[in-house]
């Protein structure tokens, strides 16, 4: 596959970097070659344990030889910034307390951090988690991560959370569509379904991802089967869902993220190589594929395949819809630039909301 394919297949993909906070030489020839969207960090991408300004100095190496490989300094820079169990940045940016503990100071939280993660240069945060835990539901991959049971509360402290992070330069990412808290299976293990009927999941799964559409420019899918809206297809690969429900019934105008791809849930469909084609013609525009779970080199073999079947009929204005949403979410993103913030900025932000005390390990992705 030439350059020139790799540069117009290669924007549908996020790429999780490798576990380390300086740029691997596996990545630079990815993303050197590959050209995607942008990239995710994760925990060891920051040199833990340090002080703040000697990490600093070293992740804004690390961006500035990501911004090297893919020759542009207009890129995705996603992160996972959740609280709770799921934060991977050092001390002292400030790690509040998981989602259902701050739903009153949802506001305040995103505005803190917006502040923080502008700091980093990051762009898109893969939060806020507005999945409605059913009630008796053991939802282990979900839990307290999200804001509650109540779709309406759900969606109120979302939007509060949304508005207040995106005005402050850091776009949402709501998650994970069309909803992850009916599950008793963690989709990062093994594929979950969900067995209840249209109208409950439009009652419930489907309100708050309603509610919160008109206020966003990315969402991200669930690896999970909704019997009700397509039996056997994880939505994620599912046109009944993406297109149908999301776009069509739902009215959302943005660009869909798959979560990883390397998630045991979804991972033996893209065994498959049709499957990014279909993933993409399904309404799910960038497809994220990240170093946790999965061997990332295979993104090449992803926009390959793509290319293979792009000319297709059945596909040809599927894929042009979708590069079209691509492109112009990628427009909209903001400039990626590192600062140092003052001590008295988190001093002052962790008196806004609860804080994070828990030790438990966060799930991978997101």
């Amino acid at each position: 596959m030439d350059r020139g394919a790799y540069a117009e297949f290669g924007r549908h993909f996020v790429i999780g970097l490798q576990p380390s906070p300086d740029l691997t030489d596996h990545d630079k020839r990815l993303l050197s070659a590959l050209k995607p969207a942008g990239v995710i960090l994760f925990r060891a991408n920051f040199e833990q344990g340090t002080a703040y300004d000697v990490w600093l100095a070293r992740y804004e190496r690390l961006i500035a030889d990501v911004a090297l490989c893919l020759e542009t300094s207009h890129f995705l820079l996603a992160i996972d910034h959740e609280h709770g169990r799921v934060f991977r940045t050092p001390a002292p940016v400030t790690r509040f307390a998981a989602a259902r503990q701050w739903p009153a100071q949802a506001a305040a939280v995103g505005a803190a951090t917006a502040v923080e993660l502008r700091s980093l240069g990051i762009n898109v945060n893969f939060a806020p988690v507005v999945d409605v835990v059913a009630s008796g539901a053991n939802s282990p991959a979900i839990g307290d991560r999200a804001f509650g049971s109540d779709p309406q509360a759900v969606a109120r402290a979302a939007l509060a959370y949304i508005d207040a992070l995106q005005a402050g330069g850091v776009l949402a990412c709501p998650k994970h569509f069309p909803g992850h808290g009916d599950t008793g299976v963690d989709s990062h293990h093994a594929l979950p379904a969900v067995h209840v009927p249209m109208e409950v999941l439009r009652r419930r799964e489907l309100e708050p991802f309603r509610q919160v559409a008109p206020h966003v420019k990315l969402m991200m899918t669930a690896h999970i089967v909704f019997d009700a809206i397509e039996p056997g297809v994880p939505a994620t690969l599912s046109r009944r869902a993406l297109t149908d429900i999301l776009r069509g019934e739902i009215g959302y105008r943005g660009a869909v993220i798959s979560d990883d791809l390397g998630m045991q849930a979804v991972a033996p469909f893209f065994a498959d190589e049709r499957a990014p084609a279909t993933a993409i013609a399904a309404g799910c525009d960038l497809l994220e594929i990240c170093a946790a779970a999965a061997d990332t080199s295979r993104a090449l073999e992803m926009a390959s395949a793509v290319a293979r079947h792009a000319k297709e009929p059945a596909l040809v204005a599927a894929l042009a819809a979708s590069r079209t949403r691509v492109e112009e979410f990628l427009a909209g993103l903001g400039p990626i630039t590192v600062r140092r913030l003052s001590e008295d900025v988190f001093v002052r932000h962790r008196q806004l909301a609860p804080l994070h005390s828990g030790t438990a390990p966060s799930p991978s992705p997101g």
